[in-house]
């Protein structure tokens, strides 16, 4: 990279020498040997007659003076902006190439190297590999900026193939490499060529490689170039059109020169801002009044031309003044409103319909009647923001289960910065925000631009509420589904395990039991002792397999629900694990929990799903309270509802050590004599349509909830127990 820059800056040296030493030479040749003479070697057309001066009360030093300071002009503008990127940006591959693109083209645009080539043929080969340079690396400046690469790679080739025409006209002139010299509508179609490859391969870049920051960049850099190419292209069809009248006033070909240099201008000026500016200006303003004006200058001079042939033809008019007033009329009367049809169109370009919003809310509105899915509604809205404003990005997010968290739900593009956001509401209740990014880095919105926005948010509300609501009763469906797996797999589960237990434990005991009455038969008469013995170990198989039989019957449903009912089979239950017991060395607490039931005095018939799932919730979570709380008290409420809507509602609470204290004493869930830990509790209470929540309370303890849905009964008093 350091030799590059020294070869930079070693080109840049070259040219500045070349441009000091040939401006006052330039002078002096243009004063003594160019106003008279029929050619000159320091001017490329027919200079003014001595006549003409005089008539005109000039000189031929005044004459002098104009073209060398409009070509010194032209070029200090180009080096000092050249030098200017060199200082800052030449460590940088697009900085270097730049800056001796801008220096070399400061002298090489204009007559002076022409005339430098001519009046000392010494210093030719210099000029030429100059010229080679300056070329090239405008070439290649715009094929690589802003970033210094070549993206895509096809460019880099692209760019051989079109500068190989150019470096065989200036290093082997009048030679086949030599387009000119070989076919001069050939050199033309070149040209043509080379000019809009350039406008192409930034337009390529613009959409396809780079970053918004680049984009900006490229912006102001392609306003340059293609104004710098609109002025070349107008005042060479001037000369190529109007050639005599060129010859016959040389003030007007001052006035092409002077039009073509200051166009030119614009290039180093918009380099300077891409390259060395932190902060962009938005030049979307002044790409904007530049396309209306230059619009409405070619309407007035079309206008004109054809009002003023029109009028002579028709009316077969020798006067021009006639023709001009009648030109001038109509322009008069089209002027503004064509200029507010302009203005619409290229703000419609640039900023899209932000002027427009009942028009976009009524595209907004015809394809939302299509049948669309929940998240393809909500694309549909941001895709009309994106399009309808020319945004880089937007996006919508809606908050997450009524809290304060969002999540982006839909998006397009890429933002440029950080994207505005604008809260969605409806009915007073927010749900969630539109993103909009501006359209480049730094850019901010205008007062169009907020007054739609704030207008489409307002509409988008109800959008979003009803995509946000279907997507609630999704995720509620996928729960659903969900939950029924798991209680298909538990039912399926539980089967199996029953399965087991008969197959191979009660199943062989029984046949064991037949073997052994066989045996007793047999013994009866011959060994009565041993008959008895037999007997006797007979009943106690029994016994056990009768126990093991109600245990299988109790876990499925507990016998006290259908002998005595919920509430006095769970008065039943307190009364057991209450029974004076030692506690396990290490366990919290050291007294008895005393347990105390609030109920009512009945309940309603209830399904037996919920009558299980609440004997099974208490129960367990008595024994929880029991082994690992240590709590002195415990409270168990039973509430029968019927607002919103029939239910049975649950609530153990102690005042032990509560929830995930002490390590040991944390209440992870352990499986209790049914099996039920706080997972299964939670998905018996959610089977059924209900919740269930586990939380710590103040000052002390911890409160198990839980809300069982059901047929509508009558909801009696409640009364209080203690056990």
């Amino acid at each position: 990279m350091k030799i590059g820059r020294w070869v930079a800056g070693l080109i840049c040296l070259c040219g500045i020498v070349l441009f000091v030493y040939s401006v006052p030479m330039f002078y002096v040749e243009l004063r003594d040997h160019c106003v008279g003479f029929a050619s000159c070697s320091a001017f490329y057309d027919t200079a003014p007659t001595p006549e003409w001066l005089e008539s005109h009360g000039l000189t031929a030093s005044a004459f002098a003076f104009a073209y060398t300071a409009l070509y010194t002009l032209f070029g200090l503008v180009y080096i000092s902006v050249g030098l200017l990127i060199f200082r800052y940006k030449s460590k940088e591959f697009v900085g270097s190439v730049a800056s001796v693109a801008l220096v070399t083209q400061g002298y090489m645009f204009n007559s002076l190297s022409q005339f430098l080539l001519q009046a000392h043929p010494s210093v030719t080969l210099l000029v030429k590999i100059l010229e080679v340079l300056s070329y090239s690396a405008f070439m290649t400046l715009y094929y690589v900026f802003p970033n210094g690469r070549f993206a895509p790679r096809w460019t880099k080739y692209a760019l051989i193939v079109l500068l190989l025409p150019g470096i065989g006209r200036s290093l082997l002139p009048g030679t086949p490499f030599d387009l000119q010299a070989v076919g001069h509508n050939l050199y033309i179609i070149w040209t043509m060529t080379w000019m809009v490859s350039l406008l192409t391969v930034q337009i390529h870049r613009y959409r396809k490689v780079l970053d918004p920051i680049e984009k900006q960049q490229a912006k102001w850099a392609f306003y340059g170039m293609f104004g710098g190419i609109a002025f070349l292209i107008g005042v060479t069809l001037v000369f190529v059109f109007k050639p005599d009248d060129l010859n016959r006033n040389p003030l007007f070909l001052y006035g092409m020169e002077t039009l073509l240099d200051f166009g030119m201008m614009l290039i180093p000026f918009t380099l300077a801002i891409a390259l060395l500016k932190r902060r962009l200006w938005d030049i979307d303003a002044l790409v904007n009044r530049t396309l209306v004006y230059v619009a409405l200058s070619l309407f007035v001079i079309a206008v004109y031309i054809v009002g003023v042939w029109y009028v002579g033809t028709v009316f077969r008019s020798a006067s021009n003044l006639i023709s001009s007033l009648i030109a001038t009329g109509i322009i008069a009367i089209l002027f503004s409103p064509l200029k507010e049809f302009l203005q619409r169109k290229v703000n419609r370009l640039i900023y899209g319909d932000n002027e427009d919003p009942l028009t976009v809310l009524g595209t907004l509105g015809c394809q939302l009647e299509n049948p669309l899915s929940p998240h393809e509604a909500l694309k549909v809205v941001v895709h009309t923001v994106k399009d309808a404003l020319k945004l880089p990005y937007a996006g919508l997010s809606i908050v997450r289960d009524g809290g304060g968290d969002s999540m982006i739900v839909a998006e397009e593009g890429e933002p440029a910065s950080e994207p505005l956001r604008l809260p969605l509401v409806h009915r007073g209740e927010k749900l969630g925000e539109l993103l909009c990014a501006p359209r480049s880095a730094g850019e901010s919105f205008t007062v169009s631009d907020r007054r739609f926005l704030d207008m489409l948010v307002r509409q988008a509300g109800a959008v979003v509420q009803s995509a946000t609501a279907s997507l609630d009763l999704i995720r509620a469906a996928e729960d659903l589904r969900e939950s029924r797996e798991r209680l298909v797999l538990a039912r399926e589960e539980e089967r199996r395990r029953l399965r087991g237990n008969l197959h191979d434990d009660l199943a062989p005991r029984l046949a064991a039991l037949a073997f052994t009455a066989s045996a007793a038969e047999t013994l009866l008469e011959s060994d009565p002792a041993k008959t008895k013995a037999i007997l006797a170990e007979l009943q106690t198989v029994i016994r056990s397999s009768v126990a093991d039989i109600r245990r299988l019957v109790h876990d499925l449903r507990p016998p006290s629900l259908d002998e005595l009912g919920l509430i006095d089979a769970i008065r039943e239950r307190i009364h057991d694990i209450t029974r004076p017991m030692a506690r396990p060395d290490g366990q919290a607490g050291g007294g008895p929990t005393e347990f105390r039931l609030f109920a009512p005095e009945t309940l309603p018939e209830l399904p037996a799903a919920v009558e299980v799932a609440a004997f099974r919730i208490v129960t367990e979570a008595m024994v929880n309270v029991i082994r690992h709380s240590g709590a002195r008290r415990c409270e168990v409420s039973i509430a029968y509802i019927l607002e919103p809507e029939a239910a049975l509602t649950l609530e153990i609470a102690d005042d032990g050590v509560g929830i995930g204290v002490g390590g040991g004493s944390r209440r992870a869930g352990g499986l209790g004599p049914g099996g039920i830990g706080l997972q299964s509790m939670r998905e018996r209470a959610e089977e059924l349509g209900g919740y269930f929540r586990v939380e710590n309370v103040e000052p002390a303890g911890a409160r198990v909830t839980a809300r069982l849905p059901l047929t509508a009964g009558h909801d009696n008093g409640e009364r209080s127990e203690s056990a």
